[in-house]
C-alpha cells in the first residue's frame, strides 16, 4: 500500500520545461560525466557533444529539493527503424537507490512511445551489474556483448490497430428461449480481442493511446474486485510495460471470491490497494501524489473508464456497427449503462438515425445516471466535435436488482436460459441489460417485429465470480 501524501519528492523536467542552454549542459556533463553507465572519459569534447544534444536530443533532469540529482539524454536515433537511443543517464551517488534512475528510464520509455519509436537502446559497462539490473527491471535485455561495453535494448509493445471489428450475430435460439417476437442482432463486444474482452477493453485501448500521446507512464484507477475496467487497465499496462495502480473498493464485512477479474488483476502485476467507498477519493489522490513525487507522469482514470476517450471509443463503435448492419437499421439499441460514457457514445453515434438508444442501469438511479450520460455528451461536443442530430438520453433504472453486483432469482434464471441458447451474460452488466430488453418487449415499449440491436458489453469474468460459481468437483 502506498504511504500517506509525500512531503517532498523528485521532479523530472524535460528540456522544454526548464532553462537549458549550452553552458548549463556543459556544467551538467562535467558533473555527471564520470557517473554514466559508460563514463564519458577525458577524450570527449564537451562543447561539440553538447551542441549535438541541443540539436538532436531531448534532455531530462531529476530535481530534488532544488538540486539536480539525475541527468538523462535520449535521441530519436533512427527514424527509419524507429529506434531511440539513451546516450546519457546518471544519478548522483548519494541519491542512488531511491528509484531516481528507474523513474528517469520509465519517463524516457514514455517519451519514446510518444515519438512513435519501436525500440529504445542504451550502453552499459560489462561490469556495471547494478545498471544492468535496473535496465532489466524495466524490460531491457542484452542485445550485444561487445567486450567491456554491452548494448541493451527495450522493445516497446505496440497497441493493436483499430481495424478490429467485433462480430454482429443473429441469435434465433436465444429469441426462442426467451420467447421474443423481434428481429434481434447482437454486437459481440464480449469478444473484443484484447485485455480480456468487453466494452472496458475497447475503452482502455483508447485511453492507453491517449496516455502514450501524453508520455504518461503510470495508470491510476479504481473499481470493485470484479471491475472489468480495472482488469482491462491492469492487462493493458502489463502489455505496454507501464505501471498500473488499482484502488479496489470493498464493503466492510463482505466476503469476495479471489477469482474472475481480481485474479487477473493480481496476476498481471498491478499494484493493488483496498479501501472502503468513503476512502476512495483520498486514496486515489494519494496514489497520484506519490507517483508524481517519485518522478513519474501518472494518469488519473475514473472508475469504469469514465472519460472523454471512453466516449470517443463508443462513437467510433457506433459507426462500426452501422457499417456492419448496412441497410438493416435497428429501431432500438439496448445496452448496459454504468459510468455513462458508453451510452453517451452510442447516443452521439446514432444521433442522425431513427435508432432509439436505451441504457439499462447496472446500479445508478435514473436522475443521476441520465445526468452523467448528458455530461459525457456535452464534454464530447465541447472538446471533439459538435453533435449533429438529436440526442435523446433514455436511461432506465428498473432492473438494477437493488444495486451494483446485486441480483435476484429471476435474473439468474434468465441468465441460465440464455446460456442454454449459447449466449453467456453476467448478473452485473449484460444480464441486467438483457433482462431490461425482455421486459421492454413484454411491456410493449419495444413492439413485436421491431429491429433490436443488443450490445453485449462482456462480463464473462463477472459470471465466473457470481452466484453461479460452484465448489470443488471430485470423482
Amino acid at each position: 500500500m502506498l504511504p500517506s501524501r509525500p512531503m517532498s519528492g523528485i521532479t523530472i523536467q524535460w528540456k522544454n520545461e526548464m532553462a537549458m542552454d549550452q553552458s548549463r549542459l556543459v556544467s551538467l556533463l562535467r558533473e555527471f560525466g564520470d557517473l554514466l553507465f559508460i563514463p564519458l572519459g577525458s577524450n570527449v569534447k564537451l562543447e561539440s557533444y553538447v551542441n549535438k544534444l541541443i540539436m538532436h536530443a531531448d534532455v531530462a533532469c531529476a530535481v530534488m529539493d532544488g538540486e539536480t540529482v539525475g541527468f538523462l539524454a535520449m535521441y530519436p536515433d533512427d527514424q527509419e527503424t524507429q529506434c531511440a537511443h539513451i546516450s546519457v543517464i546518471a544519478v548522483k551517488p548519494k541519491q542512488q537507490g531511491r528509484g531516481i534512475g528507474k523513474a528517469m528510464l520509465s519517463r524516457a520509455l514514455g517519451l519514446a512511445r510518444q515519438w512513435g519509436m519501436k525500440t529504445v537502446g542504451l550502453d552499459v559497462s560489462a561490469d556495471n551489474k547494478a545498471a544492468q539490473q535496473l535496465c532489466r527491471s524495466l524490460g531491457f535485455h542484452v542485445h550485444v556483448r561487445d567486450g567491456a561495453r554491452w548494448q541493451m535494448r527495450h522493445r516497446l509493445s505496440e497497441m493493436p490497430t483499430r481495424s478490429t471489428v467485433t462480430p454482429m450475430e443473429e441469435q434465433p435460439r436465444l429469441l426462442a428461449a426467451l420467447d421474443l417476437d423481434i428481429e434481434l442482432r447482437i454486437k459481440r463486444d464480449d469478444l473484443y480481442p484484447m485485455a480480456g474482452g468487453g466494452i472496458k477493453a475497447r475503452k482502455i485501448e483508447y485511453i492507453a493511446r491517449d496516455m502514450i500521446a501524453h508520455g504518461q507512464d503510470v495508470i491510476v484507477t479504481n473499481g470493485g474486485p470484479q471491475s472489468n475496467h480495472a482488469r482491462a487497465s491492469a492487462i493493458v499496462a502489463a502489455i505496454l510495460g507501464i505501471k498500473c495502480h488499482l484502488v479496489i473498493v470493498l464493503e466492510h464485512g463482505a466476503r469476495y471470491l479471489d477469482t474472475g477479474n481480481i485474479l487477473l488483476m493480481r496476476l498481471s502485476g498491478a499494484e493493488i490497494e483496498y479501501c472502503t467507498k468513503d476512502q476512495l477519493a483520498t486514496r486515489m489522490d494519494c496514489a497520484m501524489d506519490t507517483y508524481r513525487s517519485k518522478g513519474h507522469n501518472p494518469r488519473y482514470v475514473w472508475g469504469g473508464g469514465h472519460c472523454l476517450a471512453g466516449t470517443v471509443a463508443f462513437v467510433d463503435a457506433a459507426l462500426e456497427a452501422q457499417e456492419q448492419c448496412g441497410d438493416w437499421i435497428p429501431d432500438f439499441l439496448v445496452t448496459a449503462s454504468a459510468t455513462g460514457s458508453t451510452q453517451a457514445g452510442f447516443a452521439i453515434g446514432y444521433a442522425r438515425t431513427p435508432t432509439r438508444v436505451i441504457g439499462i442501469s447496472a446500479a445508478r438511479d435514473k436522475v443521476r445516471g441520465s445526468q452523467i450520460v448528458r455530461d459525457c455528451v456535452s464534454e464530447y461536443a465541447d472538446h471533439v466535435l459538435p453533435v449533429s442530430g438529436r440526442v435523446d438520453i433514455d436511461f432506465r433504472d428498473d432492473w438494477t436488482e437493488g444495486g451494483y453486483e446485486r441480483t435476484s432469482p429471476q435474473l439468474l434464471e434468465l441468465i441460465q436460459g440464455a446460456a442454454r441458447a449459447g449466449v453467456f451474460v453476467d448478473p452485473t452488466y449484460s444480464g441486467k441489460a438483457l433482462n431490461g430488453l425482455v421486459n421492454l418487449v413484454m411491456r410493449g415499449e419495444i413492439p413485436s417485429g421491431s429491429k433490436v440491436l443488443f450490445w453485449h458489453t462482456g462480463g464473462l469474468m463477472n459470471l465466473q465470480a457470481s452466484a453461479f460459481a460452484g465448489g470443488m468437483i471430485c470423482l
